[in-house]
């Protein structure tokens, strides 16, 4: 399996997507720590954080349906190239921002709008830059970048401001997305523009390509299952960010300076360590076996870390936090990289940028609820509850995923 990542790491258009999601998902973590920072700073409510996440959802509701259509008929090299530019330009709104919260969430929501094209072309560029047999590989180098980006963004955050100021780091935000840019546009255009050749001449024509990405989706149970699993998997991400800074100060009594080094830092080493072995173990075990496997160690690290770590000595649960952050990290990887290979083998290259839209789409709709929804919990029963009650609904998952292995979960030993 090296000679696979070797391979990839060989193809010249698979690095330059990479090149761009690496940009673009440093911006993203860089920027948006800074300002979950600031809103917990200055509001120190969990639901404030939760709004947040509402407003980068919202956009969502209007545009899922219909970006992955406008993607299949544009072609992803023009509308990555389109939103890293446009991106550029509206993180800079925030320079004028100083202190105040409420023009965050506005900026943020221009910003949401642009990534509900960026996610699903992304996706559908990687599996035509590749062959079929290194997508565990191309995608495990995506989950990568994911958690390298975290560490490194949020880790860089507050260094960056201590030493040169709250603004810049918007201003490298915006170039690092203007590099993306450049990087994309040397993608052939005879390969990733207008690839599937849609005809949209007209409204029908356009609902008609809707309606048949969601039956496609609707009808093929292969499909359907691994993108039901990948809208769960961001449900759980979005409610432990919106509970993070409150489950590192008021739970584990850490300093919130520290939420890098001792949270953040341990669970991309753990999804980085994941991310190897995966694809490693794709060869000799099937895909739903480590999804449940991954399922079950989450639920686990999530459980030790709520009902244990609260009740030791300082030395004691520094150590648990590191420990548990890297097989929380771990089991994230063993679920998500078979379930994201999956949906994109299982996928015809002509309905890709309808699926992935659908996926977009899903995620952010389902999130937005648990989102808010956990909030409240947490304001008024508590973090602890809260968090206890999403390692039961992972656990129940892992239990019924088991038990469907060979009945609802049959890929074909994909």
């Amino acid at each position: 399996m090296r000679n696979n990542f070797i391979e990839v790491l060989r193809t010249k258009n698979f690095l330059k997507i990479w090149g761009s999601q690496i940009l673009s998902q440093l911006t993203v973590n860089l920027l948006n720590f800074v300002l979950i920072l600031k809103i917990f700073e200055n509001t120190h409510s969990t639901v404030a954080i939760s709004i947040f996440w509402f407003f980068w959802s919202l956009p969502a509701i209007f545009l899922g349906p219909f970006s992955g259509v406008l993607i299949d008929f544009l072609g992803t090299r023009r509308i990555l190239i389109f939103t890293n530019l446009f991106q550029a330009l509206v993180v800079l709104f925030y320079l004028p921002v100083g202190n105040s919260i409420w023009p965050i969430y506005s900026i943020l929501l221009i910003y949401s709008f642009s990534n509900q094209f960026y996610f699903p072309a992304e996706a559908t560029t990687l599996p035509r830059a590749v062959a079929k047999r290194l997508l565990p590989a191309a995608n495990s180098l995506f989950l990568f970048t994911t958690y390298a980006a975290l560490i490194l963004g949020y880790g860089l955050a507050g260094p960056l401001i201590k030493l040169i100021g709250q603004k810049f780091p918007f201003i490298l935000g915006s170039l690092m997305l203007i590099a993306g840019a450049m990087i994309v546009r040397l993608l052939p255009a005879k390969t990733f523009s207008n690839a599937s050749r849609q005809n949209l001449s007209s409204v029908a024509s356009f609902f008609r390509k809707i309606k048949e990405g969601y039956q496609f989706i609707r009808t093929n149970t292969h499909v359907l299952l691994p993108l039901l699993l990948l809208v769960f998997s961001q449900i759980i991400l979005s409610v432990i960010l919106v509970m993070a800074p409150a489950l590192i100060v008021k739970i584990l009594k850490i300093d919130l300076l520290n939420i890098g080094s001792r949270w953040i830092l341990p669970i991309g080493l753990g999804g980085i360590l994941g991310m190897v072995t995966t694809v490693k173990l794709l060869a000799k075990i099937r895909k739903i076996r480590l999804i449940n496997i991954g399922l079950f160690a989450l639920s686990f690290s999530l459980f030790l870390l709520i009902l244990v770590v609260p009740h030791l000595n300082y030395v004691w649960k520094t150590l648990a936090v590191i420990l548990l952050g890297i097989s929380a990290g771990y089991a994230f990887s063993l679920f998500l990289v078979p379930t994201q290979t999956l949906l994109q083998e299982k996928t015809p290259h002509n309905l890709r940028g309808r699926v992935f839209g659908v996926l977009g789409f899903m995620i952010t709709i389902s999130a937005v609820v648990p989102v808010l929804f956990s909030a409240l919990i947490a304001e008024f029963f508590g973090e602890i509850w809260m968090l206890l009650i999403l390692a039961t609904l992972i656990f129940i998952l892992g239990i019924v995923s088991l038990k469907g292995e060979n009945i609802a979960f049959r890929f074909n030993r994909s």
